[in-house]
């Protein structure tokens, strides 16, 4: 890594020319892996911190990354683990080989992963060599847009338990799991094209967010991600306990979901919004909730219940619990950025 950083990295003394203008250098090596030649146009641009970037313009050169992988070095209970850490470095081909052949486990494997992410196809296939490739530009799924289908699709499903939980037919939630695996999904996208916007500038600009930002919103994808998680935990408890009683949405634990569903609607816009106020009441609305749920919890051990009752009430509180701990942490992340946006550089 230190020898890495070293050959990317130069030292070069500014000279001045015509009295007026300062001039620096470029390092051979940078010019030539570029394919740029004299007269070519480079931009530069000056970004907030006072570094300056230096950007290519006029390059033909083309590079694709790319990864094998080889099976017979791999357990196969990790091979979904190495594809899923492909994809998520970004890798435009993945190529897959094998001595021995695929089975049809490792097909089922290659089908799961396929299914499981955006963007990825099979472009070619052979007894010993599968190559798959990415068919989806990084600035073709804006990053607002696929953080808003991970919250319609959480917030859908949480009005589909409330009315099951209120009478409704519990076969409305049979694509519960169907859901998850989109949320999942797009959890995984969203976390490539983070690593692709910290790694290019280009990307960076395409997709109009900041590297400090894109770490930042990856915070808000995993959160996300894991109240598709507690979703999905409360849908499986209501098909497989067959909803041992009926409540109404003004009876704990239901009490809370209106405010969970009003608070993260608030933050969801404030992606754009800014409006620091509304972070404020919705944290300070979630934490009251969590509060209650906790509260509630602990009542259940006085009794009052059926032991079967009590134990599904307990779960289901615990869910709701965790939706509004994980949103508060996203009304902190919003208000890092809020802050981060807002911030200015003084010279001292």
């Amino acid at each position: 890594m230190v020898e890495e950083t070293l050959d990317r990295s130069d030292t070069r003394r500014l000279q001045i020319t015509g009295g007026s203008t300062y001039i620096v250098s470029l390092p051979k090596r940078w010019v030539t892996e570029h394919g740029l030649v004299a007269k070519d146009e480079v931009r530069i641009e000056w970004r907030p911190s006072g570094t300056l970037r230096i950007i290519p313009e006029g390059s033909s050169v083309r590079k694709r990354r790319e990864v094998e992988i080889n099976l017979d070095e791999l357990p196969k209970v990790m091979i979904l683990d190495h594809l899923i850490a492909a994809y998520l470095a970004g890798a435009q081909l993945i190529r897959i080989q094998t001595v021995h052949g695929f089975t049809r486990d490792h097909r089922r494997i290659f089908r799961q992963f396929v299914q499981s992410t955006r963007g990825i196809e099979i472009a070619s296939e052979g007894e010993n060599l599968i190559e798959m490739v990415t068919l989806l530009s990084p600035s073709e799924m804006p990053i607002h847009s696929s953080v808003n289908r991970m919250y319609l699709l959480i917030s859908s499903q949480i009005r589909d338990i409330v009315e099951v939980l209120t009478g409704g037919d519990s076969e409305i939630l049979d694509d519960s799991s169907e859901r998850e695996r989109e949320v999942d999904a797009l959890r995984l996208l969203l976390e490539r094209q983070i690593g692709q916007i910290l790694e290019s500038s280009s990307i960076e600009d395409s997709l109009g967010t900041s590297r400090w930002e894109a770490a930042e919103i990856g915070n808000i994808v995993r959160t996300l991600e894991r109240m598709g998680d507690h979703t999905h935990n409360m849908s499986k408890l209501l098909i497989e306990q067959k909803v041992p009683l009926r409540l109404s949405i003004g009876e704990r634990p239901l009490t809370a979901i209106p405010i969970w569903q009003n608070s993260i609607k608030s933050l969801i816009a404030n992606f754009r919004r800014h409006d620091v106020k509304q972070i404020h009441d919705a944290k300070s609305a979630l934490m009251t909730a969590r509060s209650r749920l906790s509260e509630f919890e602990t009542s259940l051990w006085e009794g009052g219940h059926e032991t079967q009752e009590a134990l599904f009430l307990d779960k289901l509180s615990e869910s709701l619990r965790r939706l509004c701990a994980y949103s508060v942490d996203m009304a902190e992340i919003l208000l890092n950025i809020h802050s981060h946006r807002n911030a200015t550089e003084v010279t001292l």
